[in-house]
């Protein structure tokens, strides 16, 4: 039953990153380039660490998440396919999440790695809730959405009460959850157009 979520999981993140990557691709959708590179760096170390603590079902999701993080980072590269210049807040960003992998690295510990990836994972998507909220256009809403189901199934891929193997879904729930909700206040206060 775990492979059922666990497939299911990664065939919606597929549909809601196809439409993402089609929207970035027209620059519908303008990816904060500091947010995703984080994320791709993390995709990476999240699923050796998960593969190291014995994930397996689940992991089909996050080998997907990989894929999805160096299509959309690289889109983001273009002129004007992106957003997210040098800023201070950007490097601070950057420095913390890289603050977290070198935590991994020194500790050798894939539950040490988990949790220091975890810490600069939402350090990205932080990035992202305050974009969206500023510019909810600027964003493909239907991935997010997508997403929150599809870490649910993730949860549910897991199959047994196990933080080490639940806290990555969990906060990929939780993460997704709070960039629709900053998306729709974006849209209730009438906000439009990103000022830098």
């Amino acid at each position: 039953m775990e492979n059922i979520f666990g497939l299911s999981a990664s065939v919606l993140g597929i549909f809601g990153a196809a439409a993402y990557i089609k929207d970035t691709y027209q620059r519908k959708t303008l990816p904060h380039r500091f947010a995703w590179f984080i994320f791709l760096i993390i995709s990476i170390i999240s699923f050796a660490s998960q593969y190291e603590l014995g994930a397996r079902a689940s992991l089909f999701f996050a080998g997907w998440f990989i894929c999805n993080n160096i299509i959309i980072f690289s889109l983001s590269l273009r002129e004007k396919g992106g957003h997210g210049g040098i800023t201070t807040i950007n490097i601070v960003g950057l420095v913390l999440a890289l603050v977290g992998i070198l935590f991994w690295i020194v500790l050798s510990s894939p539950l040490a790695a988990l949790l220091s990836v975890l810490a600069a994972e939402i350090i990205g998507a932080t990035m992202i809730v305050f974009k969206i909220y500023k510019a909810p256009q600027s964003e493909t809403l239907v991935m997010w959405a997508t997403g929150i189901v599809a870490s649910g199934l993730n949860i549910l891929a897991v199959g047994k009460l196990d933080f080490a193997l639940l806290a990555f879904p969990t906060y990929l729930f939780i993460a997704n959850c709070a960039i629709v909700l900053a998306a729709l206040l974006g849209v209730r206060a009438g906000n439009k157009t990103l000022n830098s």
